[in-house]
């Protein structure tokens, strides 16, 4: 710490006996200087100022010098341009002891260069500004007389406190008391009700079980009976049926047979066992897609995997029970009928006109499919040959063309996306999909596309996904890598995956030109004004906005801008698809179609 001593004293050396200060004083009867009152002006102490910059505190010190109000902080008034606060305190220093007074001063004291005097006893130290006059024992006496005010005020104040608490206490320990005696009366009166209760539950369980022993005396000879119609119809079944892995199909214990059939938009699903169902012994479907029948049966055993539909996919057995484990998002109906469990849904499986039946019983599994064939339908070629010989109109396979049902398949373009159950981003999250990914167009819902992933029916946002046709160069390379990274060869010919919905479809012409104009495209618009991609670059794409919008300027002339929105008409043809860092443009022209990309300029100058 650097400090500058100033030799206020004729003397040089420190004084046997302490200085003290009396009192300090702001006196601002022309430009204001600070008084430090000493009791007498005869063995002054040495003198230094020193001013931080950064914490705007002037300091001054005194060696061997004592205060008369002590050492302390004092409050002056936070408001004023001088001095706003003072703290008085002793520290060694070089072999003596210095007061020191640290003084947080306002925007008027800007450095230790301050003027110093001696008048008399009085210490000066001159600033030049103006201000309010005060002295400090007459402050410290008035906040102190204002402090012991508030004091008693509080003192008094907590003792009014207090006597409302006692009264507040008294209060409610009277309350307590009465309402303990009515919770005893209404404690005596539920302690009756629950005896009565409990002597009819008694007599209600006690009827409960002889109509129960009857009913599963009566179960089990219908068992009996059935198990040996069963056994007599086993050859028959053998015979019509297609047995599959019959020596390792055997049920699971308690089990005597589990059914499923499909077909007519309705998929069921049947299990029979041994101890008799009951409605209120079925759970609902819980959060992990699983039905418990509360029966009793083994503690746990093997995972018997159901093979046809798609509502059930395996059964098995726990301490809770039986538990059905169904496919992801099921949510069948539930139902007991003469004491077997039937869960029935809307069938996805089949296609078609007939059915499918699948049963397990403890010698087998069976297999029946009862689906009509679905008539061939007519070629083109059977067209041709059977076209009237006499027609004066020229038919051949090079002239025509024929529509073909292709499956558009989006890919996920974004490096990470959610997979929405209705379309809006407050919706439930299904699951996220990732770059390369591959999806069913289905539908388009404004920001949304409905689409199809596996056997889920979802929605994502229209940005994050492109068809094959609509990706850049620098897309498909990546594409490439991720296809070549999962050990996929989807990229190679771009061709869509299939779907089991037959709605997915839609209908694209392909044919011969032989060169010349496109006869789908209208000739206006091969002439139609519009903006040249030839004489314009990108700069810009607006991507947070609802649709994105990409800005582009004429090369020669970077004073005219245009903005465009995927469809938007240019010269010869439209804006196909706007990315992050890309716009696709479809252009067609003299029958020829060509896809043109144009990318952002990197900070280099480059294309992206």
């Amino acid at each position: 710490m650097k400090c500058k001593f100033l030799l206020i004293l004729l003397s040089s050396t420190v004084a046997l006996q302490a200085a003290l200060i009396k009192d300090v004083r702001l006196n601002c009867a022309k430009n204001c200087q600070m008084e430090f009152m000493f009791a007498s002006d005869k063995d002054l102490p040495t003198f230094f100022q020193k001013y931080d910059n950064a914490t705007k505190k002037l300091t001054v010190g005194f060696s061997e010098t004592d205060f008369a109000l002590g050492v302390g902080s004092y409050d002056v008034d936070q408001s004023s341009s001088l001095v706003r606060s003072m703290r008085v305190f002793k520290e060694p220093y070089r072999g003596m002891n210095f007061l020191k007074i640290e003084m947080q001063v306002g925007p008027s004291i800007t450095g230790d260069k301050n003027a110093i005097a001696l008048d008399k006893a009085n210490f000066l130290l001159k600033f030049n500004a103006n201000g309010k006059s005060w002295t400090l024992s007459k402050l410290f006496a008035s906040k102190k007389a204002a402090a012991e005010k508030a004091a008693k005020e509080e003192e008094k104040r907590l003792a009014a406190e207090q006597k409302a608490a006692e009264k507040q206490a008294l209060l409610d320990r009277k309350a307590a008391e009465k309402q303990a005696l009515l919770d005893k009366k209404a404690a005596e009166a539920e302690r009756k009700a629950a005896e009565k209760q409990a002597r009819l539950d008694k007599i209600a369980a006690e009827k409960a079980a002889r109509e129960e022993a009857k009913r599963l005396a009566a179960e089990q000879k219908a068992a009996e009976k059935q198990a040996l119609l069963d056994k007599k119809s086993a050859g028959i079944n053998s015979k019509q049926n297609e047995v599959v892995n019959t020596s390792a199909s055997a049920l699971l214990p308690g089990l005597k047979e589990m059914t499923v059939v499909i077909g007519s938009g309705m998929e069921q699903f049947r299990l029979v066992a041994n101890s008799p169902l009951s409605i209120d012994k079925v759970s609902k479907v819980s959060g992990t897609f699983v039905v418990t029948v509360s029966i009793k049966g083994p503690d746990k055993s093997p995972v018997f995997k159901v093979g046809s539909g798609s509502l059930v996919n395996s059964v098995f057995w726990d301490a809770n029970g039986l538990n059905i484990q169904l496919a992801v998002g099921a949510n069948p109906a539930i139902l007991v009928h003469e004491g077997s469990l039937i869960l029935q849904t809307f069938e996805k499986a089949v296609l078609g006109d007939g059915f499918v039946y699948w049963t397990a019983r403890p010698n087998g599994i069976y297999i029946r499919n009862w689906m009509n064939s679905s008539d061939r339908a007519p070629d083109y070629s059977d067209f041709v040959k059977s076209y009237q010989a006499e027609s004066k109109k020229l038919i051949s396979s090079v002239q025509t063309f024929h529509l073909r049902p292709v499956v558009r398949e989006l890919i996920v373009v974004a490096d990470e996306t959610e997979f929405y159950a209705a379309p809006n981003d407050k919706a439930q999250v299904m699951q996220r999909v990732v770059f390369g990914d591959r999806l069913v167009n289905m539908d388009l819902t404004g920001l949304y596309r409905k689409v199809q992933l596996g056997n889920k029916i979802g929605y994502v946002n229209r940005r994050a996904v492109s068809f094959s046709d609509e990706l850049s160069a620098i897309q498909i390379e990546r594409l490439k890598k991720v296809d070549q990274e999962r050990g996929e060869k989807l990229t190679q010919g771009m061709k869509p995956v299939g779907s089991a919905l037959s709605d997915l479809y839609e209908d694209r012409v392909t044919y011969s030109s032989f060169g010349r104009r496109d006869p789908f495209v209208e000739i206006k618009g091969l002439v139609e004004e519009g903006i040249n991609i030839d004489q314009v670059e990108l700069v810009g794409i607006i991507w947070e906005a609802e649709e994105p919008v990409a800005i582009l300027v004429e090369t020669k002339n970077p004073g005219v801008s245009y903005t465009l929105k995927e469809g938007d008409k240019i010269m010869n043809g439209k804006v196909l698809k706007i990315t992050q860092t890309d716009v696709l443009f479809l252009i067609q022209e003299f029958g020829v179609s060509r896809r043109y990309s144009m990318g952002l300029p990197d900070k280099f100058g480059g294309q992206k």
